[in-house]
This record gives structure tokens, sequence and C-alpha cells, in this order.
């Protein structure tokens, strides 16, 4: 689970060939500003959806983010809604297994103002 400041994880695993592997992030906050690193032995396709468009896609819908990582990858993404979001990472054009290190660090989104201190600022 994300807190409302800042979230941090670092992982390591393997996308054996021909297969995909998604990371499962629960309750990103929307406003999320995200940041992601992949480290990877080879090309990799990786996508960052939400759990709505993964789970029932949606034709003409796209991620969040998709690019392909060669040898290492980093993308930063806003989250339009707070929810689960899918780290997506695809082997399913290699005929090699991939070694991949990912790191993700999340920070919340600013608080809004209360509305009584905005009436305050506009009265002043």
């Amino acid at each position: 689970m994300w807190s409302a400041d800042a979230a941090d994880l670092a992982l390591a695993t393997d996308v054996p060939a021909g297969r995909v592997k998604s990371i499962r992030l629960r309750n990103v906050p929307a406003g999320a500003a995200m940041a992601v690193s992949i480290l990877t032995n080879g090309k990799l396709l990786v996508a960052l959806v939400s759990e709505a468009q993964l789970k029932v896609p949606t034709p003409g819908a796209t991620p969040l983010f998709r690019g392909v990582a060669e040898r290492q990858l980093a993308f930063r993404v806003t989250i339009p809604e707070r929810g689960d979001y899918f780290l997506v990472l695809s082997n399913r054009g290699g005929s090699e297994p991939r070694a991949v290190h990912a790191e993700i660090r999340a920070t919340g989104a600013a608080p809004k103002p209360a509305a009584s201190a905005a009436k305050k600022f506009e009265r002043a």
C-alpha cells in the first residue's frame, strides 16, 4: 500500500522467454508522481496500466506508459485516479529469459487547500 507522502519499491525478477510478468501496485493515490527505472539483460516491452485496462481491455485505449527497454529504461507518469496499477514486463517475443531489476518511487499528490483556507486567501 502507498502512503500519502512516498513509497519505494525495488525488486529483482526473471521473465521467461515467451512470457509476461505483471507486478501489482496496490491503492496508488490519484495525482501521485511515479518514477520507474528498469535494468534488464536484453530487450523487454514495459507498460504501466490500470487494473481496469488489464482486466477489461478497451479497443483504442492506451496504457499510461509503454516502451521498450534494450538494457535500461526510465520513465515518469502521473497517476490519473486512485486504484491498483500493474507494471507489465513482456518477453513474449524473446527467445531467452530476461533478468529484470526494477525500482519504483511514488510520491503522493500535493494536498489541496481546505475550502475555508482558500476563502481566506480570496478575501485578503
